[in-house]
C-alpha cells in the first residue's frame, strides 16, 4: 500500500501569512509605554513659592482705579501708589470730585496735600486721611494687602487660598480683604482686582499696572 504524501500550503496562503505577521510584529514594536502624568505641586509648596516671591517684589508702585464708599457717599478716582518700605507716597486723583490729593511719608512723618495745595501733617497717614478725607486706609497694612497678603506682624484670620497656593480672602485688623482676580506681572502673580471692608467702608481698586522699581 502506498504511503500517503502531505498536501503542500498554497503558495498565496504562506505569503499572506506572513504578510500579517509583518503587520503585527511591526505594530508591537512601534507602541511605547504611555507618559508618565505629571507629578502634581503641593498647594503647600505652590502657597510658600508664592510668598517668596511677593515678598521680593520690593520697591513697587501700582497704578489704577479706586472707588471708595460709605453709605451713601462715595467716589471713584485714579490711584497711584509707591512703596520703598519706609518711604511711600499715593496719589488719588478725582478733579471732578474734588479729591484730588497726594500723601507720603518717611518713616517719621506723614504728610497730605490737598487738591488746594494745604499741607497737613500727622504721625500717620491714617489719622491724617480721617481727618481731613472722611475715610482711611491702614496703609501699614494695606501696603501687604494691595500684593494679595497679610500683614506678617499682625494676627490673620478667615485664610482661604485658590488651587494656587494664592490668597483670596482673609481678615486682619477688623479689615476683610478679597483678592477677586490676579495677574500676571513682574514675574509674578500680583492682585488686579481687590475689596477691602470694614463696617460701612467699602473700598475696591482695579489695578491696571504693577512695576517693581
Amino acid at each position: 500500500m502506498s504511503a500517503v504524501r502531505a498536501i503542500p500550503a498554497a503558495p498565496a496562503a504562506l505569503r499572506w501569512l506572513a504578510a500579517l505577521a509583518a503587520v503585527l510584529l511591526g505594530g508591537c514594536a512601534a507602541l511605547k509605554p504611555p507618559t508618565p502624568p505629571a507629578p502634581v505641586t503641593p498647594q503647600a509648596d505652590l502657597h510658600a513659592a508664592h510668598v517668596a516671591a511677593l515678598n521680593a517684589f520690593n520697591p513697587w508702585r501700582l497704578a489704577g482705579r479706586i472707588a471708595v464708599q460709605r453709605e451713601d457717599k462715595g467716589f471713584s478716582a485714579d490711584l497711584d501708589w509707591r512703596d520703598a518700605g519706609a518711604e511711600f507716597s499715593l496719589r488719588v486723583a478725582a478733579p471732578l470730585n474734588g479729591g484730588t490729593y497726594a500723601l507720603s511719608g518717611n518713616g517719621s512723618a506723614v504728610s497730605l496735600v490737598s487738591s488746594k495745595g494745604d499741607i497737613f501733617s500727622a504721625a500717620d497717614a491714617e489719622t491724617l486721611m480721617q481727618q481731613h478725607l472722611g475715610w482711611a486706609l491702614p496703609l501699614a497694612g494695606a501696603r501687604y494687602w494691595v500684593r494679595g497678603l497679610p500683614d506678617p506682624a499682625r494676627p490673620v484670620s478667615a485664610e482661604q487660598l485658590d488651587a494656587a497656593g494664592r490668597w483670596t480672602d482673609f481678615s486682619q485688623d477688623g479689615w476683610r480683604v478679597s483678592v477677586t482676580e490676579y495677574t500676571h506681572a513682574a514675574g509674578r502673580d500680583l492682585p488686579k482686582r481687590l475689596f477691602l471692608a470694614r463696617d460701612t467702608l467699602q473700598v475696591r481698586m482695579a489695578i491696571k499696572t504693577w512695576e517693581q522699581r
